[in-house]
Formats: structure tokens, sequence, C-alpha cells
């Protein structure tokens, strides 16, 4: 059991870093992630809560734990992403590789110097390959969720959790230990987990660092890192990727108001980036 004083920094950890957010950035808050019941997204969450269970999630795991889909260099994959538009998003009428181009080029503006990051936000929804593997749109975008334990109100759409063949199974903590690590828990399966699988099984392969690998994982677990929910399962390592993942968060939601219209130029930056921290092909 960890003592009194993580959880007083793991509360200082949120507390600092909203205070930060300024004017502009609660005004666009207030504009994106707007859901509605009966809408595209409110049809999609529900057959999604209704299917992610324990079961299918430790299914798929396991399926995809020896990545023998195909081999794919990292633009072939980008380039899939021009076809895809994430039906689970209330923000996005675009392909998937504008969005990319955006979150990257939003985090180049403030942080010209660190290529890793812009390179996250390059590639952070290339998971999303997945559904070029046959998997539906529920089993490949949407935010996730914890299964093994109670769901919490956080959970967009929460209502149609009631249909989730996991809904009141468990009490407490589940099957889980208090400060566990997040790496212990088994989220509902999508392109966040994907990714990260693939970028850990090539992980010689490239030259991303592991603790990019961990913003791509979590960034789509909202009822964590924004809702505040499966705190308990922390333990100290998982709190500096929390601060990382608020952190990417910001660039990935608010890049959706920037342009959409993505020159060669700026390709260009991102080809050569791309080449230098992964010139090998990758399995998937």
């Amino acid at each position: 059991m960890l003592n009194n004083s993580f959880h007083i920094s793991l509360f200082h950890l949120h507390t600092n870093f909203f205070m930060k957010k300024n004017i502009f950035n609660t005004i666009i808050m207030n504009t994106l992630r707007q859901y509605t019941e009966n809408s595209p997204q409110y049809l999609f969450y529900q057959e999604m809560h209704q299917k992610q269970s324990l079961d299918y999630v430790l299914q798929k795991k396991k399926q995809y734990s020896n990545l023998n889909n195909l081999s794919m260099n990292i633009h072939k994959s980008l380039s899939l992403m021009d076809t895809f538009v994430d039906p689970s998003d209330p923000d996005l009428d675009v392909p998937n590789s504008i969005h990319a181009y955006q979150t990257a080029e939003r985090i180049r503006k403030k942080y010209p110097e660190d290529k890793q990051l812009q390179l996250v936000g390059l590639i952070h929804d290339l998971g999303k390959v997945l559904f070029n593997f046959g998997e539906e749109n529920w089993s490949v975008v949407g935010d996730t969720f914890l299964l093994g334990c109670p769901f919490p109100e956080s959970i967009v759409f929460y209502d149609t959790l009631k249909d989730n063949p996991d809904y009141n199974k468990y009490t407490d903590n589940g099957i889980y230990k208090e400060n566990c690590g997040l790496n212990q828990l088994n989220i509902s399966f999508g392109h966040d987990e994907y990714l990260y699988q693939v970028l850990s099984q090539n992980k010689d392969k490239h030259k991303l660092e592991p603790k990019y690998w961990d913003i791509i994982r979590y960034h789509s677990f909202y009822p964590w890192h924004t809702g505040n929910d499966y705190h308990q399962f922390m333990n100290e390592n998982d709190m500096k990727i929390l601060e990382d993942v608020l952190h990417f968060n910001q660039f990935d939601l608010y890049s959706k108001e920037d342009d959409t219209e993505i020159n060669d130029n700026v390709k260009q930056y991102y080809n050569d980036l791309l080449d230098e921290y992964f010139p090998n092909t990758l399995q998937w």
C-alpha cells in the first residue's frame, strides 16, 4: 500500500495542471466533446458498451499478442488514415490523417525541438489500422474504459452500459488490487492498446522512447485521465504517465479546431521525421 504522500502528490498534480489552463482553453473545452442522445455517437457507444466485455478484451489481447497480420512501414499506416473518419468523435468529420498532422503541428509550434512528442502527435491514432483487418468500429475507436470492476459514471453514455454482460458483476475493485499499476488493467480493446503493442513488440526497429508509448496507450482512457476514476489502481510510476497524457491531451483535443489544409512542406517535414525514427518495416 502506498503512503498518504502519494495520494497528496496526485491531488497536487491535478490541481497544478488544470490551474495552468487559460481562458481560451476553457472556452474550447465547452465546445468540444459534446455528446447528445440519439446521435450517431450515442448509437456507436451503445454498441461498444454492449459488446466490450472482459471476456472480449482478453480474447482480443490474446489475438493480437503476436503481430502476424502484415509487415508495413509507418508511412503506409499513416496513408491508410486517409480513408478513415472516426465515427465516435463528435468533433471530427475529416480523415484521421488530417487530425494526425493537426496534432503534430500544434505540438511543433510550441515545442519545435521535441521531435518525439511531435511524432506522437502524428502517429497516436495509427492503431486504427485495425479497421483494415476487419475489426468493427467499436473495437477500434472510442473512449476506453476498464473491465473487471464496476463501471464509473464518468464513462460517456453511462446508461448504455446496463446492457453490458459485466454490468453489476463486480464490487469495489473487482479483480484488481489497489495500486496494482495501470499495466495490470484490462482496458477496453482498441487502437490505443494495439499501437502500444506494435511499438513494444517492434522496439528494436524504431527509436521512439517508451515514455511516448505510454501516452499512446492511455490517450483515449478519458474516465481515468479526465474523469479522475480508477486512480486507486495507480502506482507511483503511473503518476508521470498521467502527467504526460494530460499534457498531450491538450494538443490532441484542441487541434481539432485548427486548419485542415496540410501543405507539402508540412508533409515533407514529417516524412523526414518518420524516416529518422522509423527506418525499418514493422510487424502489425
